[in-house]
């Protein structure tokens, strides 16, 4: 208990105290004029005063146990109350300030008590709140379909939107004209001079020079008369 519950309780204990005091001189004489005997005059206040007191307690105990305060401590608890605010009244003049004032300490009495016996609601606790981090945005690019090319129609004008590269063929390797004729003689084995260079391609000179050398004897081909004659040589 810190410094200040403890002076807050010391004073709301000296209220009681003062309070208790005068509502006890109260009850005393009314029970004194109502002829009741002088230990019993004296003993009664404390019944009535000390029922608030045990109705206090007992709602408070039931509370702490989460339990509903039970009828009787609440039944305790309103006889108490009218019972010294009475006798309080009862005991004073018979004037409204009079009996105002005899009231004060009988509902001082009862606040003192309820002060004492009872303790503050602690304070709701907030909650903390949780922070859900936003995922960061997804990069575009990362997931995009690859385009293909659009092939250009004939109104575009854009000559580097879709344009693919020319495929390049390579071209065909040109026969040398020895190739030729030993090709052409592969082909006509025993064709003359002018059969193979006709059907190379090249002239009988370029034939003959390329022509191997014959093992046996290559016929010849001589023009007489216009007619073609074959002569071995």
């Amino acid at each position: 208990m810190n410094l200040t519950a403890f002076a807050s309780r010391a004073a709301a204990a000296l209220v009681a105290a003062v309070a208790g005091f005068a509502s006890y001189r109260h009850i005393y004489d009314v029970a004194t004029a109502a002829g009741e005997h002088q230990g019993v005059a004296a003993v009664l206040p404390l019944a009535i005063d000390g029922l608030i007191l045990v109705a206090t307690l007992a709602m408070l105990d039931d509370k702490r146990r989460q339990r509903r305060p039970r009828l009787s401590a609440r039944v305790a608890l309103g006889f108490g109350v009218a019972a010294t605010l009475a006798a309080n009244v009862a005991s004073a003049h018979p004037t409204v300030t009079a009996r105002l004032v005899a009231a004060v300490p009988a509902v001082s009495f009862l606040l003192a008590v309820e002060v004492l016996a009872r303790s503050g609601k602690p304070l709701p606790v907030a909650e903390p709140v949780e922070v859900t981090p936003e995922p960061a945005p997804a990069d575009p690019w990362r997931y995009a379909e690859p385009v293909e090319p659009v092939t250009p129609t004939s109104g575009s004008r854009d000559p580097e939107v879709g344009v693919k590269p020319p495929v390049t063929r390579p071209r065909a390797k040109s026969l040398t004209s020895a190739e030729k004729v030993a090709k052409a003689a592969a082909k006509l084995p025993a064709g003359t001079v002018a059969q193979i260079a006709a059907k190379a391609g090249v002239s009988e000179s370029t034939a003959r020079r390329y022509l191997p050398s014959p093992t046996a004897p290559v016929a010849a081909e001589t023009r007489i008369n216009g007619t073609s004659v074959e002569v071995n040589a």
